[in-house]
């Protein structure tokens, strides 16, 4: 694997970085074309995209370090050190959810509006970040007999917990991101109602990183909930995630059969 693409002196530059970077800039252009479709400035994209960005890497590490406090506790400027790694992409996403609501509503820009058109460039973040975390070796999988399982090098994070053949847990999220993306493309060219793409890939992400996280490795502490069945932090917030979703569709076309709801313009 590659933790590490290229160095420039003493700078390291991670894979895990680079891709996320290259996800949030192809995200960008993607959404680009469908904001000005809709009549929303070209500056309110570019404020909520750097907004999303921020509170996505302030979530992500606040969630970590939350459900890692153990390590932290005895070093609290550890927290600051995150690029040693250490983030958790779903207090990301929660926070940049309520951040987005709050920006939107400031510029008075629908959030559900503004969700679906940025709902596609989220699903193929999706699948590119975790390309990212593939080459960096975290976010690893459970150890298994299958053909294409993966022995990450020793100097990986993967590679340091197993000595044996893992699942690739991160090329499987890479693969349902990418699906949940062409997804979303078909049905936006159904004109469905606002809100409709947006709750999509809220159930379609819950229910794959759900199933996903079964076989995902986590730390003992990690487990919110031990009977009848084990289920992680994640795993509870996906279990949300989908119910929002479904509430979410359900609402968008009740809006629809009212006959005031807002239609995507043809391209």
């Amino acid at each position: 694997m590659y933790p590490v693409l290229f160095r420039l002196g003493p700078l390291e530059i991670k894979s895990y970085g680079v891709m996320l970077a290259v996800s949030f800039l192809i995200g960008y252009l993607i959404a680009q074309r469908k904001a000005q479709r809709n009549g929303i400035e070209q500056s309110v994209l570019l404020d909520l995209c750097f907004y999303i960005l921020l509170s996505s890497i302030i979530g992500s590490r606040a969630f970590y370090v939350i459900t890692h406090w153990e390590q932290y506790g005895v070093n609290p400027l550890g927290v600051f050190s995150i690029w040693e790694g250490g983030l958790s992409m779903m207090g990301g996403l929660l926070l940049s959810l309520v951040v987005s609501y709050l920006y939107l509503k400031k510029k008075e820009v629908p959030f559900t509006l503004m969700a679906d058109i940025l709902a596609p460039s989220i699903a193929l973040g999706v699948a590119v970040t975790r390309i990212g975390c593939f080459l960096y070796g975290c976010c690893y999988g459970l150890p298994t007999d299958l053909a294409w399982g993966i022995q990450f090098p020793g100097h990986s994070a993967a590679g340091s917990h197993f000595h044996e053949l893992i699942h690739p847990v991160q090329l499987y999220a890479s693969a349902y991101g990418l699906l949940i993306f062409l997804t979303l493309l078909v049905i936006e060219k159904r004109n469905p109602p606002t809100g409709v793409l947006f709750g999509t890939l809220m159930v379609m992400y819950a229910t794959a990183r759900f199933i996903v996280d079964f076989i995902r490795y986590y730390e003992p502490e990690q487990y919110l909930v031990r009977n009848p069945v084990a289920l992680t932090n994640n795993q509870v917030i996906c279990i949300f995630l989908f119910i929002f979703g479904i509430v979410l569709i359900a609402l968008s076309y009740k809006e629809k059969s009212r006959g005031g709801t807002h239609r995507w313009p043809a391209a």
